[in-house]
């Protein structure tokens, strides 16, 4: 799914600078943060984090650490929705702490997780989409309803299956 707001952009985008284009590819392939703006920036040689600041927002872009925001936030609201997982749950999972991961959500998309959650993965990909200057994304097609995976198997529902 992060591959299509990946497509999204790319194909709303064709104007981006290769560097501007990289940063964007790289966030999505680790699904959130590459790193501080002071040293992507020092990596790729731009100077500064203003300057690569500066950078991103000719290209129309928010700062390095909004796209990165929205990319991971993509990416839970993804997986809670694909497993039924708390922000709680995919925090420790993630070694984060589960308050900073709800601050992110509220500092980035101006609601709640729960509000987040109850609006979705595709309200959260346009509402992305908006910020990353691409004006009228098309609607995400409609997926089947996610599978409910049972937690771990109690030891007796092991049992009674593996002996009938």
């Amino acid at each position: 799914m992060l591959a299509r707001c990946l497509s999204a952009i790319q194909a709303a985008r064709p104007g981006l600078t290769p560097f501007a284009r990289a940063i964007v590819e790289a966030i999505h392939l680790v699904e959130g943060p590459i790193g501080s703006a002071e040293a992507v920036a020092r990596h790729l040689g731009v100077g500064s984090r203003f300057r690569l600041a500066r950078m991103l927002g000719r290209e129309g872009l928010p700062p390095l650490h909004r796209i990165a925001g929205w990319v991971t936030i993509l990416s839970w609201v993804l997986e809670a929705e694909e497993t039924g997982a708390s922000l709680c749950r995919i925090a420790f999972h993630s070694d984060r702490h589960p308050a900073a991961c709800y601050r992110l959500v509220k500092e980035v998309t101006g609601l709640t997780w729960e509000a987040v959650r109850a609006r979705g993965y595709e309200w959260a990909e346009r509402e992305f989409l908006k910020e990353m200057g691409v004006s009228n994304p098309a609607p995400a097609p409609r997926r089947p309803p996610p599978v409910r995976r049972c937690r771990v198997p109690s030891f007796a529902r092991l049992r009674a299956v593996a002996m009938p």
